[in-house]
């Protein structure tokens, strides 16, 4: 049995004590204790019954440990009273032995339906179409795709989109640089299209505008020709937004992430979306026109009860962000009809196919895009006002809808001095750490913390591996310095801010991705050795498991499906993170205490094998939900 089932179980042993006691419809908590010799459940069910059995609680727990131990399933080790009025319950490591390695090898797999095959949207990534990725994206890109793949496990069906912002002001300001400072639309030598456009354009513009107050003007122009689709501008846009977007997605594809929709900002204004969302927020009394002050000539939405107003259309016309957020929340769940047509955009790594919405002739045959019953925007916290606006009005679209809108915040990514430094940002005197901005151009792109994690994790593999061939070499390298990224997004608390620092993610001790990828391959080389024969499930063999660290890595491991529940529950990939790498730890703890190939009895070799293999495969699907390649050989 799974420690699921051994709770199951303490369950229903409890409800036929209590019953047995004259006790009937009594709440109770069944909970881990504290500590792990008060047994590995506590049930708090005596002092919740002393007010109708009219006994002490120590008294209760006595009768009901009694009863219990007379008669209890075989997952039930045994059973004690605490003084204090818990009853306290210990699991036979053989009986959980048995269940998790079953269910972990496909014997009796385990059956996770927290979704129940409802349809959940989740947005991630959605970085705007002027720059290449920086460090600070990568954890919005991590987070959203590794709850993206939970989900889908958990019986969720998952939509993953990724939206484009290509008539904000970010891409304004590239076509200002192109438009009216006479940069190249290509750039002079073969640097990454969206590098040279958020590095070299974007970078330049911003740092002219102060000097230059007539390119802000030039942008105000832009922008309202990207709105309209037609102008110059437009015409531009077309041409560049496309090939920032692509190099972008070169960057999201190497480190794992994979969407099934591209959605357009032009196509959500172009095809009346807004003008419809708009109407009726007027006809629900929620938006206002200002008719003086700073905000004249706006219209604003006003949140109830807090005296906040955002502006949504500017004096000029103009939208801003919030206001296109809007219809795009209220289209995810198909509150609003669908106008767009689709096509395929592109083949992803892998072979899935990447679409994207259309305003004109699209295919006939597509996926059924839109109207999920949940949508979750993965957005950092800065933007939690703003999100809160969108809740507010997608709740005026249709009733209860806000509760079906979820945004899962974040803080932001800094990077260390000793990182910074290496790969060239120049760090102001006394400071640790630095934080990122786009228009300054203090940032560091993915790619080039990509390729100097790979860099680094070449040097210790092609140590370890004189032999190997150079290809293979690199191919490991990318992996590590992938899940190296991965795992330091995952880990931490998505509330705090992460300071990132290389020389920390490539540690093949501690919590980090490599740790875990060698760990994996650990389990796999003895699998090798022993060429994957003489595991033993039987319930003989895996009575043997009895000492502290096998027993430790079988009760870790059996949580499996439960730490996964909770996970989804609560949108919280970083709880997958601190699980895996409790379950790492605990097998590295047995693997230094304990012979598996060289045991000499071989009733204890066959359980060991049989752990080492359940191991194995549940640490691999972990590093899979993370995004994180597991590795045979390191």
């Amino acid at each position: 049995m799974t420690f699921r089932q051994f709770r199951d179980s303490v369950r229903a042993s409890v409800d036929a004590a209590l019953r047995s006691l004259g006790a009937t419809d009594v709440s109770y908590s069944v909970d881990v204790p504290p500590d792990p010799s008060l047994g590995d459940l506590a049930v708090n069910a005596p002092f919740r019954a002393a007010k109708v059995l009219r006994a002490p609680p120590g008294k209760i727990a006595e009768q009901m440990a009694d009863v219990i131990s007379r008669e209890h399933p075989p997952i039930i080790r045994s059973v004690t009273a605490h003084p204090s009025g818990y009853v306290n319950f210990f699991a036979d490591p053989g009986e959980l032995a048995h269940g998790t390695f079953s269910a972990a090898l496909g014997v009796d797999g385990w059956r996770i339906d927290v979704g129940r095959g409802r349809k959940v949207s989740v947005e991630h990534t959605s970085v705007n179409p002027n720059k290449a990725l920086h460090v600070g994206h990568a954890r919005n890109l991590v987070l959203g795709d590794s709850l993206a793949r939970l989900l889908s496990e958990v019986g969720y069906r998952v939509e993953v989109l990724n939206y484009v912002d290509d008539t904000g002001v970010q891409v304004a300001d590239v076509l200002v640089g192109m438009l009216y400072l006479e940069m190249p639309e290509d750039p002079p030598d073969d640097m990454k299209y969206d590098m040279y456009c958020g590095d070299r354009v974007y970078v330049r513009v911003n740092e002219l505008y102060e000097s230059r107050p007539d390119l802000l003007e030039r942008r105000r122009e832009v922008l309202a020709q990207l709105e309209r689709g037609s102008g110059p501008a437009a015409e531009l846009a077309s041409r560049v937004v496309p090939r920032i977007l692509k190099a972008q997605l070169e960057t999201c594809w190497k480190l794992g992430a994979r969407y099934d929709l591209l959605n357009w900002e032009s196509h959500i204004l172009r095809a009346g979306l807004w003008d419809l969302v708009f109407e009726r927020l007027k006809e629900a009394g929620a938006v206002r026109f200002v008719e003086e002050g700073d905000l004249a000539g706006c219209w604003v939405l006003q949140a109830p009860g807090e005296g906040e107003e955002k502006v949504l259309v500017r004096s000029d016309g103009t939208t801003v962000y919030a206001a296109k957020d809007i219809p795009y929340a209220a289209w995810k769940l198909g509150l609003l009809p669908d106008p767009f047509s689709y096509r395929k955009f592109t083949k992803q790594p892998g072979g899935g196919e990447l679409w994207t919405t259309e305003l004109g002739d699209g295919e006939l045959d597509h996926p059924k895009f839109g109207s999920s019953d949940i949508a979750i925007t993965v957005i950092d916290v800065r933007q939690s006002r703003v999100q809160g606006f969108v809740a507010y009005a997608v709740e005026l679209l249709g009733k209860d809808s806000n509760k079906r809108y979820m945004h899962l915040g974040y803080d932001v990514v800094a990077l260390s001095r000793r990182t910074a430094e290496a790969l060239g940002v120049e760090v102001p005197e006394g400071r640790q750490f630095v934080h990122m901005s786009g228009r300054k151009g203090t940032y560091v792109d993915v790619d080039v913390v990509l390729d100097a994690l790979q860099l680094r994790a070449a040097e210790e593999v092609r140590r370890r591996n004189p032999d190997a061939p150079e290809d293979w070499v690199q191919k490991v390298a990318e992996a590590i310095a992938v899940g190296a990224i991965r795992y330091q997004m995952l880990r931490q608390d998505p509330n705090k801010i992460i300071v990132f620092d290389m020389d920390e993610a490539l540690q093949i001790e501690g919590e980090t991705g490599p740790y875990l990828q060698y760990t994996y391959a650990r389990a796999s080389r003895i699998l090798e050795k022993a060429k994957l024969g003489g595991a033993s499930l039987a319930r003989e063999a895996l009575a043997a498991l009895t000492s502290d660290a096998e027993v430790r890595l079988v009760k870790v491991m059996s949580r499996y499906d439960l730490e996964l529940e909770a996970a989804a529950e609560e949108l919280s990939p970083r709880r997958l993170a601190i699980y895996a790498y409790d379950m790492a730890d605990a097998f590295n703890t047995f693997y230094e205490r304990h012979r598996v190939l060289q045991e000499p009895d071989e009733l204890v070799r066959s359980a060991r094998l049989a752990l080492v293999e359940s191991f194995r495969a549940l640490m691999g699907r972990l590093l899979s939900l993370m995004g994180i390649e597991p590795l045979d050989r390191i």
